[in-house]
C-alpha cells in the first residue's frame, strides 16, 4: 500500500511542488517553511529534521519553530521511527522462519525422493515378465539420453556462468582471492539455488545501500548477543584511537575487547566545524560508550598517550570510580625504541641507514643491482610503523653481505648517479665495519623490546603478562655486554622511565593474580603489594578487602581445597590463567570473580590500529563519497561479520600463554658474541681504508686549487687596439663535455707570461680540473685561451 502524501507538507509549509514523483506517491518537494521563510528542495524525512530543530541529514534546523510545535514533531517522528523499528523486527524473524521452512521442505522433499526410488526399484524387480524388461531397458534408456542432455547443458550453462564471473571481476577491479573467500562460495550456492528468472536481476542498488545495510547490522547485533552475555562474567576494556581519512574528515573508533574478541562498537565524526578534540570531547563519547555496554561490565578504559586522552583519563576515573585508565603499552614501547634511537651516540647510525635504504630504494639502477644479490626487500624506514628502527636495523643486519656486493658490482659506477657525492656515501658507509659494529652492539638491546612490543600487540588476554615480559625485558637489557657501561645506563634510564609513565595498578593486581608466575619472590615486593592495595581501593568495599587479603594469603601459599587435585600446579594448566580460574577458583570464590575479570582484559588498544585497514579498504580513492554514518554501518558489518566468524571457530577464551612468550626470549640471541672479523671482512676494511685515503687526498688538491690568494681587479682606463683590455672573469657554468680544461700547471705559466698591469689570471675561462680516483689531475692536451669576448658569447646567449 503507497504511503502517499505526508500532511506535515501543509502544515509546516507555505507552498510546495512536486520535483521527482515515486510510485509510492511521495518524493521530492520544493517548498518554504512556514516559519523561518527558507526554501528547500527535499524529502518527507529533511522536512520533519527542519521542523523539529534538530537539523543533520544534509538541512539545518529551524530556529524559528515555536519550541512546543517542534517537541510534537520530535514525538511523531519517534513514534514513526519505533515503528518501523519494529516492523523491520518482525520481517527479520519472519525471514528466519522462512529460511527454517524452505529447509524443511527440502529434507522431506529429498527423503520422499529417495524412498520413492526405492519402492520403484523393488516393484520392478518383482515383475519377470519380458515385456516389462524390454520397457525398462527402453525406458532406461531413454533416461540416460536425456540425463546426457541436461548434464552437457548443464556443463555448457557452468561455462556461460564462469565467463560472466570473470568479466565481473575484472571490469569491477575484484581481487581475484575473493572467489577462494568462503562467502564466495555461500553466494554463489545461494544464487544456484535461486534458479533463473528473467526478472530478478540481484539485489536493487538503493535497497544494498540503505535498508539491506541497516537489517544486516541489526542481525548481525543480535548473532553477536553471547559476547555481549560474556560481558558480564569476564568485563570488557574499551578502546579508542583517531584516524584520517582520504577527504582529512578526523574520525575517532570505539571498540570494545575481551577474551571473546573485538567488537566494533562506533565510530564518531569530529570534522565537523569548530569541533576541538580536547579531552573534554573525547569523554562525553566515552561516557556514552560505557553508558551503553553498561558501568558494571567495563574494567579499562584503553587510548594513546595523547595528552587530550590522558585528560580524558582523569575524567573517566573521576566519573567512574571503578573503571580505570590504561596508556597503550603497544604505544608506549613503540616511543621507548624511538627513544633509544634518538640517543646522540645513536642517531648518526639511524640517519646513516636511513640514506643508504633511501638512495637504494629510490635509485631503480641501484635496487635492480641489489636485488640481484638479495631475495629479500630493504624495509622502508616509515615512522608509522611500531618499532621501525629494529625492523631497519634487522634488516640491514640480513642483507649485509648483498649490501656489499652491490657496491662492488661494476654496473654500480656506470649508473647515472654512480659517480656522484651520495653514491660515494652510501659505498663507504656499505663498506665502513664501525658501521655494522654499531648495528651488532645496539641489536642485543632492541631485540628483548621488540619481542615484548610484539607480544603486546596481539589481541586477546594480555594484561596479566606485562609486569612480567617488561621484568624479563629489563633483565636481559641489564645482562648486554656489547655496549659501554655509560650507554647502557642511558637506555635503562629510559626503560625505566618509560615504565613509570606506562605502570598502572591494575597491571601489578593482574600480575599477582597470574597463577604461572605467582610465588613468594613477587609477594616480597612492597611496590606490588601497594600496588594491589590501590586497585582494590576502587573496586572493593573495605569489607570486601578483608576477605580478599585473608584468601589472597592462602592463594600465594597454595593453601585450600583446589590443590588437592595434582593438575593444579602444573605448567601447561597455569599457562592458560582464565580455564585455571574457572577450573581451581572455586576454592578462592572471593578472588575468582575479580581475577577473570582482570585477566581477561588486553593491554595495548592495537585492534583499533587493525581496525582502519578495514576504514582505508572501504573508503578509497574511487569511493570517498560515503558518509560517516554510512561508512560506520559499512565497517561495522566488515568488522563484526569477521568476529563471528572467528567466534564460531572460538572453542573458549582468547588467552596468551607466558610459555611463548618465554620461549622466544630463549630463542631470540639476546647476548651475541663480540664482533670477529674474518677474513672477507677483512678485505672490505682494507677497500673503505682505500677508498678513504682517496677522498682525502682529492679534498687537498681540490682546497689547494681553490685556495688561491685572488689580486685587485685593475682601474678601468680607454682600451685601445695595442693593448688588450682584461675585465674580471664573470661566475662560469659547469663544464660541458668537449670544452677544453685549463691544468693547473700551465695555469700558472701563464700567468707568469701575462702583463703586469692588468689581471690576466681573472680573465682566463678556467673551469675546476678532473682527477681520477687517486686524486691526480687527469692530462689533457686540448687546451685553448680565448679572449673574454669569446668565452662569454655564445654561451651566455643560450
Amino acid at each position: 500500500m503507497p504511503r502517499g502524501i505526508s500532511p506535515l507538507w501543509g502544515i509546516h509549509t507555505t507552498h510546495n511542488e512536486l520535483v521527482n514523483n515515486t510510485s509510492s506517491g511521495s518524493g521530492t518537494r520544493r517548498w518554504a517553511c512556514k516559519y523561518c521563510g527558507k526554501q528547500f528542495s527535499t524529502t518527507t524525512t529533511r522536512l520533519i529534521r527542519h521542523v523539529s530543530g534538530l537539523g543533520g541529514s544534509g538541512i539545518s534546523g529551524c530556529t524559528e519553530v515555536p519550541e512546543d510545535i517542534a517537541e510534537i514533531v520530535r514525538k511523531e517522528h519517534k513514534l514513526s521511527q519505533d515503528a518501523a523499528m519494529a516492523r523491520r523486527r518482525e520481517f527479520l524473524a519472519a525471514s528466519q522462519d522462512i529460511l527454517e521452512e524452505v529447509e524443511e521442505i527440502r529434507q522431506s522433499a529429498s527423503t520422499l525422493k529417495s524412498r520413492t526410488s526405492s519402492v520403484r526399484d523393488e516393484n520392478e524387480g518383482s515383475n519377470p515378465s519380458e515385456e516389462h524388461s524390454s520397457k525398462k531397458f527402453k525406458a532406461s534408456h531413454s533416461s540416460l539420453h536425456s540425463t546426457f542432455l541436461s548434464t552437457g547443458l548443464l556443463k555448457q550453462r557452468q561455462r556461460v556462468a564462469d565467463i560472466e564471473i570473470e568479466r565481473c571481476i575484472l571490469e569491477c577491479n575484484i581481487p581475484f582471492n575473493v572467489v577462494r573467500t568462503d562467502a564466495w562460495k555461500r553466494m554463489v550456492k545461494a544464487i544456484a539455488q535461486a534458479g533463473p528468472s528473467d526478472d530478478w536481476h540481484g539485489v536493487d542498488y538503493k535497497r544494498l545501500r540503505t535498508s539491506m545495510l541497516i537489517e544486516e547490522k541489526e542481525r548481525i547485533e543480535n548473532l553477536l548477543e553471547p559476547i555481549k552475555l560474556g560481558w558480564q562474567t569476564y568485563g570488557c576494556s574499551i578502546l579508542s584511537d583517531g584516524w584520517s581519512d582520504i577527504r582529512h574528515r578526523h574520525i575517532i573508533n570505539i571498540m570494545v575487547s575481551s577474551c571473546l574478541g573485538t567488537y566494533f562498537l562506533k565510530a564518531i565524526d569530529c570534522s565537523r566545524a569548530g569541533t576541538r578534540i580536547t579531552g573534554e570531547f573525547i569523554f562525553e563519547h566515552i561516557k556514552a560508550a560505557i553508558e551503553e555496554i553498561g558501568v558494571q561490565n567495563v574494567v579499562q578504559v584503553i587510548t594513546d598517550n595523547a595528552s587530550n586522552c590522558k585528560r580524558m583519563g582523569e575524567l573517566v576515573e573521576a566519573e567512574f570510580p571503578s573503571i580505570v585508565w590504561s596508556p597503550c603499552a603497544a604505544h608506549c614501547l613503540d616511543l621507548l625504541i624511538e627513544d633509544i634511537g634518538k640517543l646522540s651516540w645513536l642517531s648518526p647510525v639511524v640517519s646513516d641507514a636511513k640514506k643508504v635504504i633511501s638512495f637504494i630504494r629510490k635509485n631503480h639502477q641501484a635496487l635492480a643491482i641489489f636485488r640481484a644479490y638479495s631475495e629479500k626487500e630493504l624495509i622502508r624506514p616509515a615512522e608509522t610503523r611500531f618499532g621501525y628502527v629494529y625492523h631497519v636495523f634487522a634488516r640491514l643486519h640480513v642483507c649485509m653481505d648483498a649490501l656489499r656486493m652491490t657496491v662492488v658490482d661494476p654496473r654500480w659506477r656506470s649508473m647515472a648517479r654512480g659517480r656522484t657525492e651520495r653514491a660515494n656515501f652510501v659505498q663507504r658507509k656499505i663498506f665502513d665495519m664501525d658501521f655494522w659494529a654499531e648495528i651488532e652492539c645496539i641489536m642485543p638491546i632492541l631485540r628483548p623490546i621488540h619481542i615484548v612490543l610484539r607480544f603486546a600487540d596481539m589481541e586477546g588476554s594480555t594484561l596479566g603478562l606485562l609486569y612480567h615480559m617488561y621484568t624479563r625485558m629489563q633483565e636481559a637489557i641489564s645482562s648486554v655486554t656489547t655496549l659501554s657501561t655509560s650507554r647502557l645506563r642511558d637506555v635503562t634510564e629510559l626503560v625505566e622511565l618509560r615504565w613509570q609513565f606506562l605502570s598502572r595498578p591494575i597491571h601489578s593486581f593482574a600480575a599477582l593474580l597470574h597463577p604461572y608466575f605467582k610465588g613468594p619472590r613477587l609477594w616480597s615486593q612492597p611496590h606490588m603489594r601497594h600496588m594491589k592495595d590501590l586497585y582494590m581501593d576502587r573496586i572493593m568495599s573495605p569489607d570486601q578487602q578483608v576477605t580478599f587479603d585473608s584468601e589472597f594469603s592462602a592463594y600465594m601459599s597454595n593453601v585450600g581445597i583446589a590443590y588437592a587435585r595434582s593438575t593444579s600446579l602444573r605448567s601447561d594448566v597455569t599457562s592458560r590463567p582464565l580455564e585455571w580460574w574457572n577450573h581451581y577458583g572455586y576454592g578462592h570464590p572471593s578472588i575468582a570473580p575479580y581475577a577473570l575479570r582482570v585477566l581477561s582484559q588486553d593491554c595495548s588498544s592495537s585492534p583499533c590500529e587493525r581496525n582502519w585497514s578495514a576504514f582505508s579498504l572501504v573508503h578509497t580513492k574511487l569511493r570517498n563519497r560515503l558518509s560517516v554514518e554510512q561508512l560506520h554501518r559499512v565497517v561495522f558489518c566488515k568488522a563484526n561479520l569477521r568476529l563471528l566468524r572467528t567466534l564460531r571457530s572460538l572453542t573458549g577464551p582468547k588467552q596468551t600463554s607466558p610459555i611463548d612468550f618465554e620461549s622466544a626470549f630463549t630463542s631470540a640471541e639476546v647476548c651475541i658474541e663480540a664482533f670477529i672479523l674474518d677474513e672477507q671482512d677483512q678485505v672490505y676494511r682494507m677497500l673503505h681504508a682505500e677508498l678513504e685515503s682517496i677522498d682525502r687526498r682529492v679534498t687537498r688538491a681540490r682546497s689547494r686549487a681553490t685556495s688561491r690568494p685572488q689580486r685587485d681587479p685593475p682601474e678601468e682606463g680607454p682600451s685601445t687596439s695595442a693593448t688588450p683590455v682584461y675585465t674580471r672573469r664573470r661566475k662560469m657554468r659547469p663544464r660541458r663535455r668537449g670544452q677544453p680544461i685549463v691544468l693547473e700547471a700551465q695555469l700558472e705559466d701563464i700567468v707568469e707570461d701575462a702583463p703586469e698591469d692588468h689581471e690576466f689570471a681573472e680573465m682566463v675561462p678556467t673551469v675546476e680540473p678532473e682527477y681520477d680516483d687517486e686524486g691526480n689531475v687527469i692530462p689533457r692536451d686540448d687546451i685553448s685561451l680565448s679572449s673574454s669576448e669569446d668565452s662569454f658569447g655564445i654561451d651566455d646567449l643560450e
